[in-house]
C-alpha cells in the first residue's frame, strides 16, 4: 500500500515534470548572462537541454538515494573540456548554482497547500546534489589542467586555489607564472564570518590584473600570495595589496598574519600566517598586518603546552581577585605609567599603590621590575591564549 506521503509527492513530481519546459525558460533567463556560448547553440536548444537536465534530477529524486557515478561523469566531463580548451570554469559553476536556486523556487511556488512539506526534502537534497556536482566539476577542472601541461609549481598554486570549488581564482592560479618566493598574507574579513564567493572573486579581479597577487579562500579566512619578484620589498608589496583590498571594499577585520616563504613552502606558511593572525588578535594587536617578529613571544607558547601552564602558575594566586588581574593589564597597557593608570581604573594612586604591593604578597613577584614586569607580561598572554582556546 502506498503511504500518503508518497503519494503526495509523487503527485507533486508529477505536476513538476509537467512544467519543465516552464521552468526551464525561467531558468535559461536567469543563467544565460553567465553562459559564454559558442555560438553554435540557440536558446531553443539551451532550453532543451535544460527539459532534458530538469526531468533527469527529478528521475533521480524519485528514486532517491545518492548521485549515480554516470551523472557525475558526464558532469565531470563538461569540465575536462573546458580545462582543455583553456575557458573558464566559472561561468559554468554560476549558471549551475544560479539554475538550481531557481528551479527549486520554482518548485516551492507550484505547491500547493500542505505540499511545501514534501518540498523540504527535495530542496535538501538538491542542495547535496549541486555540492557533489560542483565537487566533481572542480576536481576534474583541475586534474584536466594537470595533464594539459601545469608544471610542478602552478599545480601547487592551483591545489591551494581549489578549497572545495573552481572559480577565476583557480583560473588565475592555472595561468599564473609562478616566483620564487611569496608574501602570504592571512586575514578575516570585516562582517564576514567565512569569506564568500562574491569577496574572493573581487580580491582576485583586483590583484591578479597587476600581478600583485592571487586570491583564495582557507577555512574562514582570506588568503592573498604576494609574488615577491625582483628587488620589490616584501612589505612594500603587502602594503600595496592591503591598499588594492580596501579600494574594491575589501578590508581585514584585525591585523592579517604575513609569512614570507619559498614557493615550495607555501602550504606550511599558510597555516603558519593563519597561526599570526590568531595570535595578534589574541594579543589586541593593531595595524594592517603582522608579522612573526612582532608575535614572537605568543608563538612561543602556543607552542609549548608545559611552558604556558607554567607562566599561568605564576598569576594563579590572584586569579580569584579580577581586580587585581585587571590593574597588572592596565598597568602594563599604560607602559608603567601610574598616573594613567589609576585614571583609567578611576582609582587613587594610593590605592594602586596598595593593589601593586598585594599582587607581589601574594605571588611573590614585584610587578614594576624588569624581571616581574616580563614574567607577569608572558603571563597575561599566556592566559588570554589559553582562554581563547588558540592552541596550534
Amino acid at each position: 500500500m502506498v503511504s500518503t506521503l508518497e503519494m503526495s509527492r509523487d503527485d507533486v513530481l508529477d505536476r513538476l515534470v509537467e512544467r519543465t519546459e516552464e521552468i526551464a525558460k525561467e531558468i535559461w533567463l536567469k543563467i544565460q548572462v553567465y553562459v559564454e556560448s559558442s555560438g553554435s547553440l540557440e536558446s531553443e536548444e539551451y532550453v532543451e537541454i535544460l527539459c532534458a537536465v530538469l526531468g533527469r534530477g527529478f528521475e533521480l529524486y524519485r528514486g532517491g538515494g545518492s548521485l549515480p557515478a554516470d551523472v557525475l561523469a558526464q558532469c565531470a566531463a563538461v569540465a575536462v573540456q573546458l580545462a582543455e580548451r583553456g575557458e573558464r570554469i566559472m561561468p559554468l559553476l554560476h549558471a549551475w548554482e544560479v539554475g538550481c536556486s531557481v528551479a527549486v523556487a520554482a518548485c516551492w511556488v507550484s505547491a500547493r497547500p500542505g505540499e511545501q512539506g514534501d518540498l523540504v526534502s527535495l530542496t535538501q537534497w538538491a542542495s547535496t546534489t549541486v555540492k557533489e556536482i560542483i565537487a566533481a566539476i572542480s576536481l576534474a577542472y583541475v586534474h584536466a589542467q594537470k595533464q594539459a601541461g601545469l608544471d610542478t609549481s602552478r599545480r601547487v598554486l592551483a591545489d591551494l586555489m581549489l578549497n572545495g570549488s573552481a572559480t577565476d581564482e583557480l583560473a588565475a592560479a592555472a595561468h599564473h607564472a609562478p616566483a620564487d618566493q611569496y608574501a602570504v598574507v592571512v586575514g578575516r574579513v570585516v562582517d564576514e564570518a567565512v569569506p564568500g564567493v562574491a569577496t574572493v572573486a573581487r580580491a582576485s579581479a583586483a590583484l591578479t590584473g597587476e600581478d600583485l597577487g592571487l586570491s583564495c579562500q582557507v577555512g574562514n579566512h582570506l588568503c592573498i600570495l604576494v609574488p615577491i619578484r625582483g628587488h620589490r620589498s616584501p612589505v612594500e608589496l603587502v602594503g600595496r595589496v592591503v591598499e588594492e583590498l580596501k579600494r574594491v571594499g575589501v578590508s581585514f577585520a584585525a591585523p592579517a598574519g604575513t609569512v614570507t616563504a619559498a614557493r615550495t613552502e607555501l602550504s606550511a606558511a599558510i597555516q603558519e600566517a593563519a597561526r599570526i593572525e590568531a595570535l595578534a588578535n589574541a594579543a589586541g594587536l593593531e595595524g594592517k598586518t603582522v608579522e612573526s617578529n612582532q608575535v614572537i613571544s605568543e608563538l612561543a607558547i602556543s607552542r609549548d603546552g608545559d611552558y604556558r601552564r607554567e607562566l599561568i602558575s605564576l598569576i594563579t594566586p590572584i586569579a580569584d581577585a579580577p581586580e587585581l588581574l585587571k590593574t597588572l593589564r592596565t598597568l602594563y597597557v599604560m607602559d608603567l605609567d601610574r598616573t594613567r593608570t589609576a585614571r583609567r581604573l578611576n582609582v587613587a594612586r594610593r590605592t594602586l599603590t596598595y593593589r601593586l604591593e598585594k599582587i607581589e604578597q601574594l605571588t611573590g613577584i614585584n610587578p614594576v621590575r624588569t624581571r616581574g614586569i616580563l614574567a607577569f607580561v608572558l603571563a597575561l598572554a599566556a592566559q588570554d591564549l589559553d582562554q581563547t582556546f588558540i592552541m596550534m
